[in-house]
């Protein structure tokens, strides 16, 4: 099996719930049905064509759509993608996901919708799937209208990003891809519009192998499609901006997958670098990429967001019975005895001496290691095998 089969496997498991949404839509009903199944329900589904359109429009609108079969699936691909009027389903469930976990999750629309109302209202919902939506709105937001507000993104914007594969020098080839997500929150303005979890993917145009001590390991990528919050693609690059902003926080990995070397202080490399080495780096290698061009997203309005509220039972108040004083017979009594006064109880009053302080405690030394550098040393990123 060739390591490009390896990779889309890769892509399409850690997110299946947008495997396909990077490529442009397919011509034929079939491959645009199935990428709409597979964003819906995790799996292409198997059946007639005419039956699986039906259980969508059921899902999605609760009944069935009027047209030939090409606009029925049409209009189920736009409530699910598009945000040319109105925020698209991608979106508000993104929306919803992120004000409960901070994180856009995984897998199919059914399943993402389910794990939410067990975590928000405690049991499963029926009806569409914007009825549903409609429903944790109002819970996790206080209205059913979710706060998505058109926000747009300036050219050059930085979004932190990191690989969910393994990549090395050694078996890569030109073309394969390399799946990406966010690793930060991106904001502007107060708008959310990239959140951690979002899924991108970088494809390799240039591969090196090492073949001897003075033959080093080299790999370019380009890092050219992401994900914003409302489910479009968005055109991404590794510029001037993300290569500055890498070498400032000496993240000399990720500089590695775009074929650059690192220069400026080595603090904080701690994989070995040796000469003639192929690059072999492990999951979740960290590196900016920068809008290419500006755009319009659907963004979250995080000024008015607010987490579910949860009610709290105060604990039940015990009234204390007041003391009602004893009223003494008079009767039968002398005024001597009437005019007594009562003995004085005298206590014995004890001191109790306060604890003695606890002893300061000894400051106790951090243990590790540093690494020792030269400033404006340059370094060459090349793994061991």
């Amino acid at each position: 099996m060739s390591l490009k089969k390896v990779f889309c496997g890769a892509l399409a498991a850690t997110m299946i719930f947008s495997a396909s949404v990077f490529a442009a839509p397919e011509d034929s009903a079939n491959a645009k049905l199935a990428k709409i199944e597979i964003d819906t329900y995790g799996t292409e589904q198997s059946g007639a064509i005419l039956d699986r359109i039906s259980r969508l429009e059921k899902s999605y609108s609760g009944q069935n759509m009027a047209g030939n079969m090409n606009a029925r699936i049409d209009a189920i691909y736009n409530v699910l993608y598009e945000n040319e009027t109105n925020p698209s389903i991608l979106a508000k469930i993104n929306a919803l996901e992120w004000n409960i976990d901070h994180e856009v999750q995984k897998g199919g629309i059914d399943k993402r919708l389910e794990a939410l109302e067990n975590k928000i209202l405690g049991k499963m919902s029926d009806g569409t799937f914007n009825d549903r939506i409609r429903a944790l709105a109002k819970a996790s937001y206080g209205e059913e209208i979710l706060p998505i507000t058109l926000t747009p993104i300036p050219a050059n914007t930085l979004i932190k990003v990191a690989t969910t594969i393994p990549v090395g020098s050694k078996t890569l080839q030109e073309g394969d891809i390399i799946p990406i997500e966010v690793v930060e929150d991106v904001f502007v303005d107060g708008t959310l519009v990239f959140a951690r979890g979002l899924p991108g993917e970088g494809v390799v145009v240039n591969v090196h192998r090492a073949k001897n001590i003075f033959s080093n390991g080299k790999i370019e990528t380009d890092f050219n499609a992401l994900k914003a919050i409302d489910g479009q693609d968005v055109n991404t690059y590794a510029g001037v901006e993300s290569i500055d902003a890498m070498t400032a926080e000496s993240m000399a990995r990720g500089l590695s997958l775009l074929g650059q070397t690192f220069s400026g202080k080595n603090k904080g490399i701690s994989e070995v670098l040796v000469r003639g080495k192929n690059i072999d780096l492990p999951t979740g290698v960290e590196l900016y990429v920068q809008i290419k061009t500006p755009i319009n997203v659907y963004g979250v309005n995080t000024n008015n967001t607010a987490r579910p509220a949860q009610v709290v039972t105060p604990a039940p108040t015990i009234e204390q019975p007041t003391e009602q004083p004893t009223e003494q017979p008079t009767q039968g009594l002398s005024d001597d005895e009437m005019n007594a006064k009562p003995p004085t109880d005298k206590s014995e009053i004890v001191q109790v001496d306060p604890e003695p302080p606890a002893p300061a405690q000894e400051p106790r030394h951090e243990e590790g290691k540093t690494l020792d550098g030269k400033d404006g040393e340059i370094v060459e990123i090349f793994d061991e095998e």
